[in-house]
């Protein structure tokens, strides 16, 4: 696995490569410390042994720039991913996507004009809703700090281990260390005066996933705390030809958690 890092619209990619053959382009989510090494490093050797991987860290995530200008950030990601794509001379690909990323997945494999080539996807961890309620309100509320990790590892994991591992913790807290990475998250969630602590889901205009065409998967975790089981048996109903697979004692992140299952399912997919 090499990490490399490119210039893309000004703005420095990192991201991580191995193997050969048809592009797979994995995507991480969108939590303090998220990046794609501690996200896919679990699965990057298995699937690297069928496929080119491409892992880039989202701009404000891992080892790539920080935004300074959060306006249309959703937009900026798929703007930088597109771009990388393009630069790698990459067609067609197949694309993996968890949380945040599976709806940036499903929105561009339902748009009338994607700006990334889909040729297949898994989505991971996403409902046909938005998250909302206190499991959402601990991922907003982290604090900065080690220690404040912990409620968000029992947000993300269904195993309480994870909140107790103190060398996860510190490989997760290396990524909150990154120069900037702390002022792009705590920038990103920042809330006008008297709106509460948290801000409600704002409805937002998006395309039919009825309109979606390509294969795709949705693999859930069996114990999921962002997403409710009605959530994604909805977006599972509005998917057409849609396979799905729940993935057995996993939480929010079954790649991490649980990742020779969902290995198994990911790869039998893909085949």
């Amino acid at each position: 696995m090499k990490s490399r890092r490119i210039r893309i619209d000004g703005a420095v990619t990192h991201y991580l490569e191995a193997g050969d053959g048809p592009p797979l382009v994995l995507l991480h989510g969108g939590e303090f410390g998220a990046a794609a090494e501690i996200t896919w490093e679990r699965c990057i050797p298995a699937l690297a042994a069928h496929h080119r991987v491409i892992a880039p860290d989202f701009l404000g995530y891992g080892y790539s720039d920080k935004l300074r200008d959060m306006r249309g950030q959703r937009r900026r990601f798929v703007a930088q991913v597109a771009g990388l794509l393009e630069t790698l001379c990459l067609g067609p690909a197949r694309f993996v996507g968890t949380s945040l990323s599976a709806r940036l997945l499903l929105d561009q494999a339902a748009a009338e004009s994607p700006q990334w080539p889909v040729e297949a996807m898994v989505v991971v961890g996403i409902g046909l809703h938005p998250p909302d309620g206190a499991a959402t309100r601990a991922l907003a509320e982290y604090d900065g700090t080690l220690d404040g990790l912990r409620p968000l590892m029992k947000v993300l994991f269904a195993d309480p281990a994870f909140a107790d591992d103190e060398d996860y913790l510190r490989r997760r807290y290396t990524f909150c260390e990154i120069p900037g990475a702390w002022e792009f998250g705590a920038a990103s969630r920042l809330r006008r005066p008297g709106a509460g602590k948290v801000r409600p889901p704002v409805p937002s205009a998006r395309p039919s996933y009825g309109a979606i065409s390509v294969p795709t998967m949705l693999v859930v975790g069996e114990h999921d705390a962002l997403v409710p089981a009605e959530s994604a048996a909805a977006l599972a109903d509005a998917i057409p030809g849609v396979r799905s697979a729940t993935i057995a004692g996993a939480g929010h992140y079954p790649q991490i958690e649980r990742a020779d299952d969902f290995l198994e399912a990911t790869l039998d997919f893909l085949r």
